[in-house]
Order: C-alpha cells, then structure tokens, then sequence
C-alpha cells in the first residue's frame, strides 16, 4: 500500500474513532429530525447536532428520551419553553414565560381558516402539510390549513389564524392538569423541579408539554447546538 494512501485510511479512522466517542459519550451527537413538529424552524428529516456539554435555556431546542406505545423509546426533539420555578403561560395563543413574550421575533406554525382561493394559492407556493388540512365552516365552504406566521403577514392572513376561545374545551389538556385549559389559553403555571416544559414550533399539531405532560430535566441528552 502506498504510504499516502495508508496515512489517509489511519487519519480516516482515527476521526471514525473520534466521532463515534463523542456521539457515545453526548459530547457531539448527529440526529435527524422525524417529525413536522418544529416547523418551519426545524422541517421534517431534517438533521441537526446537539451537545450535552452546553446547558440548555428558555428559546434552546432540546432532544430528550421519550417513550410511548407508538414509538417506543426514541429521542424527541422540542423548544425549551420553561424551567424549573419559570411561570408559564399561553395567552389567546401567545407564550409568556415569567410574564415576558417569548413568541416575539420568532416564526411559528398555526393553524390559518382560508377561502378557496387564497387555499390554492398557498397551497401551489408553499405545499404545505395536506394531512392536517380540513374543511370547516357552517357550509364546509373554508379550509383549515397550518401556515407558517411569517408566511401569513406576507400576505395578508394575519386575522385569518385559527385561535381558540378560553372557554373551548380540550379534553386531554384538560385531564392531564387538571384544569380547564386549551393550546391557546394555557396556565398560569409554575414549573416544578426537576422538570421542564417544552413546545412544537408547529404550535397546534406538536405533542408536546401541553399533551404529554412535563418532561424530567434527567431526560434531556443534549442541546441542539447545529441545525
């Protein structure tokens, strides 16, 4: 073998070696993200590097070890969005955290009730996700469609967001805090310690704190650091 081939092959494995320590050890860990549910900031397959080395805070996206009948155990990813003592509260579907608007300056997904026409026009722009799209509406006459915020002020559909009333009901919010509470009126609620509380950018189709529950700080095996 030649010498500069053989130097190549050893330098390719030794940062074989290095690599494969670091994700073993959460050092620098290589994942792919398998959901819609951090669109647009995180999209579908889309693959991102986290650290546990860096401590996550409020506005950080985190991966975690989740475990449900579905999926088993396998790694979630979701927006840090409060910790341990912060309050925590959605109101008319903006998030405060400790009485500040955490939501500002950030692009998030939302469900949008459009006309027929302004349906096909972002639906030939954007393709959006088709598997949450509904008809709604007394004559079913309007679709339902999850946009990005940004997308919708660009073109005129800010008033057009789909916002629940306080008094909606949501029967698996409700039964796991207890409380009459929806996606978009939500708290005010004190983290407790050792937990954390998470949420999808994709604000209205996520599974995240709001439906699962609090998620144990132990859980979390690193922040995202590259996407």
């Amino acid at each position: 073998m030649k010498k500069p081939l053989k130097i190549t092959l050893i330098f390719l494995g030794i940062l074989f070696v290095i690599y494969h320590l670091l994700s073993w050890t959460g050092v620098f860990t290589l994942y792919s993200n398998p959901t819609t549910s951090n669109s647009p900031n995180l999209e579908l397959d889309s693959k991102m590097v986290a650290s546990n080395l860096v401590e996550p805070k409020n506005g950080d996206f985190v991966c975690y070890k989740n475990q449900n009948g579905r999926f088993g155990n396998h790694i979630r990813v979701h927006r840090l969005c409060g910790m341990e003592n912060d309050i925590v509260e959605i109101k008319k579907g903006t998030l405060f955290i400790n009485g500040k608007n955490a939501d500002k300056g950030t692009d998030f997904v939302h469900f949008y009730v459009l006309t027929e026409e302004e349906f096909q026009k972002s639906k030939t722009g954007l393709k959006p996700d088709l598997t949450f799209i509904s008809r709604v509406g007394e004559n079913k006459d309007s679709i339902m469609i999850p946009l990005s915020d940004q997308y919708a002020k660009a073109n005129g559909l800010e008033l057009r967001r789909r916002i629940a009333n306080e008094v909606d009901e949501n029967s698996i919010v409700q039964k796991i805090f207890n409380e009459n509470w929806n996606l978009d009126n939500f708290g005010p609620l004190k983290i407790p310690s050792n937990k954390v509380f998470v949420l999808g950018d994709n604000r209205d189709i996520a599974e995240d704190t709001r439906f699962v529950g609090f998620i144990d700080k132990s859980d979390i095996v690193g922040t995202v650091i590259i996407k």
